[in-house]
């Protein structure tokens, strides 16, 4: 496929006039955080450890293109940090590793209808519910996939999305000394490496022919490899399908909806100790949103239910061979929704939630947006010991503002955001009088391109 579409790209660019383009920039993120009294990882303990540190990431990128049809792009990246009070305070130094961000070339218009993308690159699909990040065991480091991507045109309004990646839990391609090893697709984290690799397939439907009805259709095979924890213990691979669809009707000029729905069977592999099981589990979101343009601060308003199926027995193991019906987040083990939350689960795993929620956002001033979400989270199923299914309440506020714009010409901006979370536990969480009966967390943030 390579082959054809570089054979047939050469020949049509030399029938036009084309040129040799180069173009670079550079970006850096500051962040600021302190955490305290967070919940055990995929437990109903609490811990009343708190904790602060910094993160520096910064990127340089370049890019060529020869016409419109041809081009290739490359970044680096690096994110160095430093922690107080905690036990990372020896992770990931400075001057930590220089790694490849992206790289990947472009050939477009083939065939007349087919952009295809090879090498190392981001992605997002829909809300990302289900694809946003290849290397999650990074935190937010990184984000790529090793993948092949193909968008088809299909008719006048509408495309599919054709993927193939490959993600594999170390990366020697580096430069640098990291102090840690980074497991980029751990689950667990093993010693040093979970030595998971993860693999899939997508068809990704996006249909605009009905006018103010976009609906999307999807299909994602996954195969997660047997992994180990740090004292060497094995646990058991995955091998899935994912089929859903999300729609975003615009109701009225006010008045918007979402939904996405998505359902997942494959089976878990055996174990010693643990039986294999098949998988049944499903994914429910469903959003309608009331917008105001015309007046002061454009107000929004969303309500909105998220719903992540849940399985009593362990996510590794079951003593029994039953049905695994645990949700599984494919290539989305972010903490997008919430950092607190997110820490629910090992590394990002969200499952078994049930979220019923309120957004409101405003934009007082021009690009300057407060967002304020909130509602109480409960487990569709009893796990880990619980005795109530009510995890506990949840409120986020975000403000996000320019600083700078334009410093050097027409680039050169510089952006800022503060973000706080706090998390009131409920019975679900096993803590006593000792034990803090709130989660914090806050985040300052400084975003610089150039």
């Amino acid at each position: 496929m390579v082959g054809l579409s570089i054979a047939q790209n050469a020949a049509e660019a030399a029938e036009k006039k084309a040129a040799l383009d180069f173009d670079a920039g550079a970006d850096l993120r500051l962040r600021y955080e302190f955490k305290d009294s967070f919940m055990d990882k995929g437990k109903t303990s609490v811990s009343s450890a708190s904790e602060d540190y910094y993160r520096a990431r910064t990127r340089i990128w370049g890019k060529a293109s020869y016409g419109d049809d041809l081009g290739a792009f490359l970044r680096l990246g690096n994110e160095f940090r430093g922690y107080r009070n905690s036990p990372d305070n020896d992770k990931n130094k400075f001057p930590d590793e220089v790694f490849i961000d992206n790289l990947y070339v472009d050939f477009k218009n083939i065939g007349g209808r087919v952009d295809l993308r090879i090498g190392r690159q981001d992605m997002k699909e829909g809300a990302g519910r289900l694809i946003s990040d290849g290397t999650p065991g990074d935190g937010s480091r990184s984000v790529y996939f090793n993948a092949i991507m193909a968008k088809v045109k299909m008719l006048e309004k509408s495309d599919v999305d054709l993927m193939g990646t490959w993600n594999p839990y170390r990366d020697d391609a580096t430069l640098g000394n990291p102090h840690d090893a980074y497991d980029l697709t751990k689950i667990k984290s093993g010693s040093p490496y979970s030595k998971m690799d993860e693999k899939g397939l997508m068809a990704y439907l996006h249909y605009n022919e009905v006018e103010d009805f976009p609906m999307e259709f999807y299909w994602i095979w996954k195969q997660e490899t047997r992994f180990y924890d740090s004292a060497g213990k094995r646990y058991p691979g995955r091998d899935f399908h994912t089929f859903g669809t999300r729609l975003t009707p615009k109701i009225t000029d006010k008045l918007s909806g979402e939904f996405e729905g998505a359902v997942q069977v494959g089976n878990v592999d055996s174990e010693e100790g643990m039986a294999s099981r098949d998988i049944f589990a499903y994914m429910v979101y469903a959003g309608l949103t009331y917008s105001e343009k015309e007046i002061f601060g454009k107000p929004k308003l969303t309500g909105a239910l998220l719903y992540l199926s849940g399985d009593e027995d362990s996510y590794y193991k079951t003593s029994d061979g039953s049905m695994d019906n645990g949700w599984n987040p494919v290539f989305n083990r972010t903490d997008s929704l919430s950092q607190i939350c997110a820490n629910m689960y090992d590394q990002f795993r969200w499952s078994n939630l049930i979220y019923p929620h309120l957004e409101v956002s405003v934009e007082p001033y021009a690009k300057n947006t407060v967002k304020v979400q909130t509602g109480p989270m409960f487990a569709a199923e009893k796990d880990a010991g619980a005795t109530s299914d009510y995890r506990g309440y949840f409120t986020q506020l975000r403000y996000d503002f320019p600083l700078l714009g334009k410093v050097f010409g027409k680039r050169g901006d510089v952006k800022g955001a503060v973000v706080g979370e706090a998390f009131y536990y409920g019975d679900y969480y096993a803590h006593d009088a000792a034990d803090a009966d709130m989660a914090t967390w806050v985040r300052f943030e400084l975003n610089a391109k150039f």
